[in-house]
C-alpha cells in the first residue's frame, strides 16, 4: 500500500470559564486525554510511538462545500510545544493521559485569572490558539487511532483555587465538532500502487497491479468490480435465468497478520456507468445491507474470505449492455473509511493463489 504518514489538525474550544481576580489560583498540571479508537497499522507494542503537537500559524476554515479533506493543509510553528511519548493499546482500549508542558498550563490559567479577552469568546480564543497538529514521527512504525469529541482528544488544565481551604478544579479545552481532520500522505512510489491517479474515472487495472486490488481507509482506495462477459450466459440455451450468485473475495496471503488486521466487515454499492455510487448490496429480502460475512479459517488453505449474494445484481444486469450495464464498488464501511486507515488487498481472477470466484447457478429453457 505504499509508506504512509498520518496526522489529525484540530481548533479547540474556548471553555466558558470565569475567575475571582481577588482569588489566589495555584496550577497544578495540564494534559491531554486519548481515547484509542480500536483501529491501528503496525507494531504498537514493541516501541514507543512519538507524536508532536505543533501550535497553527493560520486558522482553519471550511471550503466553500463545507468540508476539509485529508489533503488539506495548514502551516504551524515549526518547533512542537509538546512532545507525546506512549504505547497504545488499542484492542484494550486503554485510555491514555498524558502530561503537557507546565508552560502551555500556566500561561492558560493566567489568561484565565486576568479575565482576558481570549476567553470572551470563541472568535477571540481561536486568534489566541489556531488549532494544534498533531504530527508524527517519521521513523515511527506504526499509526494508532483515536476517538475525536468531549471524552477524547481533550486538553484537561488542572488546578486549585486557595481561600480559607484548597480546593481542586479544572478546566477543559475540547476539539472542535466541525473544524477537525485527518490528514494523510501516502507515498505509493513502491507499491503495485504506483501508477494510480485520482479521480473517479482513473481507474488502474488489476492486470496492472500484479492482479491484485487495494481497498483501504483515509487515503481513498476503493475496488471496481466489472463483469464484462455477464450476457455469455445468454448464449448457454434459448432462455437463461440466474438463479443464485454468490461472490467470493480472498485476501492475499502475507498482506495481514496482528499489525496489519483485516476490517471486520466491508461495503458494497452498485455504480453506473460514470463511476457514481449508487445503492448499497442488501440480502436478499431487501431489508439490511451485506457486511461480507468474513470467515477466517487459518486451518485450510484460502480459508480466509468475505463472501457476497449478489444474486439480485446479476439478474438486473443480465442482458444489459452500455450505458445501462452497472458494475460493483467495493469500499470499507462509511464509518471507517473516513476514519481509518484500514485496509484489505485481494487476488483477482488471474492469480494462481488467492483469487476471486464467482459461483453462479443458472437455469437453461430450451424449446
Amino acid at each position: 500500500m505504499g509508506d504512509i504518514q498520518a496526522s489529525f489538525y484540530a481548533e479547540y474550544s474556548a471553555p466558558s470559564v470565569s475567575l475571582n481576580e481577588e482569588t489566589t489560583y495555584r496550577f497544578d498540571s495540564i494534559t491531554i486525554i486519548m481515547n484509542p479508537s480500536g483501529s491501528y497499522l503496525g507494531d504498537t507494542i514493541s516501541t514507543p510511538q512519538h507524536i508532536y503537537m505543533h501550535k497553527l500559524t493560520s486558522n482553519m476554515a471550511l471550503d466553500k462545500d463545507g468540508y476539509l479533506y485529508n489533503t488539506t493543509s495548514y502551516p504551524y510553528e515549526a518547533t512542537p510545544f509538546a512532545t507525546l511519548t506512549f504505547k497504545n493499546q488499542p484492542v484494550k482500549k486503554k485510555k491514555l493521559e498524558l502530561r503537557l508542558p507546565d508552560e502551555f498550563g500556566q500561561e492558560l490559567l493566567g489568561l484565565m485569572k486576568d479575565q482576558s479577552i481570549y476567553f470572551r469568546s470563541q472568535d477571540y480564543f481561536r486568534s489566541y490558539l489556531k488549532g494544534i497538529a498533531f504530527v508524527p514521527d517519521k521513523a515511527d512504525k506504526c499509526i494508532s487511532g483515536f476517538g475525536v469529541s468531549d471524552s477524547s482528544m481533550y486538553i484537561k488544565l488542572y488546578y486549585s483555587q486557595i481561600t480559607s481551604s484548597i480546593t481542586n478544579m479544572s478546566t477543559v479545552f475540547t476539539p472542535s465538532s466541525t473544524l477537525k481532520y485527518n490528514k494523510t500522505v501516502q507515498d505509493r512510489s513502491n507499491s503495485i500502487l504506483a501508477d494510480i491517479v485520482p479521480g473517479s474515472n482513473n481507474a488502474l487495472s488489476s492486470n496492472k497491479t500484479e492482479h491484485q486490488a487495494v481497498v483501504q481507509g483515509l487515503v481513498g482506495n476503493y475496488i471496481k468490480i466489472e463483469f464484462p462477459h455477464l450476457n455469455n450466459l445468454l448464449l448457454q440455451g434459448d432462455m437463461v435465468t440466474i438463479e443464485s450468485a454468490m461472490l467470493y473475495l480472498y485476501p492475499i496471503d502475507g498482506t495481514y497478520d496482528t499489525e496489519m488486521p483485516l476490517p471486520s466487515s466491508l461495503s458494497m454499492y452498485t455504480l453506473d456507468d460514470s463511476n457514481v455510487a449508487q445503492e448499497a448490496i442488501t440480502d436478499s429480502y431487501g431489508t439490511s445491507v451485506q457486511d461480507g460475512s468474513l470467515v477466517s479459517d487459518k486451518s485450510v488453505a484460502n480459508g480466509t474470505y468475505y463472501t457476497f449474494d449478489i444474486t439480485s445484481f446479476l439478474q438486473d444486469n443480465l442482458g444489459t449492455f452500455g450505458m445501462n450495464r452497472q458494475n460493483l464498488m467495493l469500499m470499507l464501511p462509511n464509518s471507517e473509511f473516513s476514519t481509518t486507515l484500514n485496509g484489505v488487498t485481494f487476488g483477482d481472477q488471474n492469480r494462481e493463489h488467492n483469487k476471486l470466484k464467482l459461483v453462479v447457478l443458472y437455469k437453461i429453457y430450451n424449446e
